[in-house]
């Protein structure tokens, strides 16, 4: 059983560091990698639910009372929604899960969708084939896009007459892929376009964490984890993601058939959802 996180606000500081503080501290981030906290007029972290963010969040609000700067710490959720036969992409309670880690640490919390898109499905079936490594416009129209104009409401709700300038926190670590190794700790994001109205600042606080010292942090701060991960889930993608692990798919086939059973309905239409297996396939290996 974990114990459950303080709550913390921007007049905690120091009294809130001690509770923050764990028992082993995590390794330290590269010094290179510094984030400028009064730079920044606000800082966001993406919340899907899963392990990965929940570990972001801990840092960032960490970090951010360490430097008396909690006051700028939003956490957002981007709701994928549902599919036609009414049933949620995403894993079933991981916005609440987000929700509650914003409360436990005082920063305010909002959950957001595509305004182009309903949801995840209907981007989908518009785009005429699945997400894939080479195409995953399903971040970049369902998240990045909204993360984006979330950046913007918050410009309209601090009354700045001058570009916002956002740091953006996400949970991506450098042991889930080479490609994701590669990516700067810190740099300036796309979503700032030409700069006129946002300079937002990608910001990857647990880029150097394995997944052992990712549930480690968890374990010695109590961060609340979606229930997923203790029915045999190892990642909190979308319930049918073509991005995760077969095992995983298998897994969550079993535990979610109806969903899998919409989204096989339509694989003749969309072609198969991974290189290497089928959604009918997924399906019968869940059976066995």
């Amino acid at each position: 059983m974990t114990k459950p996180l303080p709550p913390c606000a921007a007049h905690c500081g120091a009294a809130q560091l001690a509770l923050f503080a764990p028992p082993a501290a995590p390794p330290a981030a590269p010094a290179a990698a510094d984030f400028d906290w009064d730079r920044q007029h606000v800082v966001v972290i993406g919340d899907s639910g899963g392990k990965d963010s929940g570990a972001t969040v801990h840092t960032v609000c960490s970090s951010a009372d360490a430097a008396g700067q909690l006051h700028k710490v939003r956490i957002l959720h981007c709701d994928l929604g549902a599919t036609p036969g009414g049933h949620s992409i995403e894993w079933p309670g991981a916005a609440d899960v987000a929700r509650r880690r914003a409360a436990a640490y005082g920063v305010p919390f909002a959950v957001r969708r595509s305004t182009r898109w309903p949801s995840l499905w209907d981007r989908m079936i518009s785009h005429g084939r699945w997400p894939g490594f080479f195409a995953r416009y399903c971040t970049s129209d369902t998240k990045t896009a909204t993360g984006r104009a979330y950046v913007d409401e918050l410009r309209a709700e601090l009354r700045l007459r001058e570009p916002i300038r956002a740091g953006y926190a996400m949970g991506m670590r450098a042991e889930e892929s080479r490609a994701r190794a590669k990516k700067p700790v810190v740099e300036r994001h796309r979503m700032s376009g030409k700069g006129t109205l946002r300079v937002v600042t990608t910001w990857l606080p647990i880029h150097h964490l394995t997944t052992a010292q990712v549930w480690q942090m968890h374990e010695e701060n109590g961060i609340e984890r979606h229930d997923a991960y203790r029915m045999g889930m190892g990642r909190l993608s979308c319930r049918a993601c073509p991005l995760a692990h077969t095992d995983d798919l298998v897994r969550s086939a079993q535990l979610n058939p109806e969903l899998f059973a919409e989204y096989a309905a339509v694989e003749d239409r969309l072609g198969q959802f991974k290189a290497n297996i089928s959604l009918r396939e997924i399906i019968e290996r869940g059976k066995n």
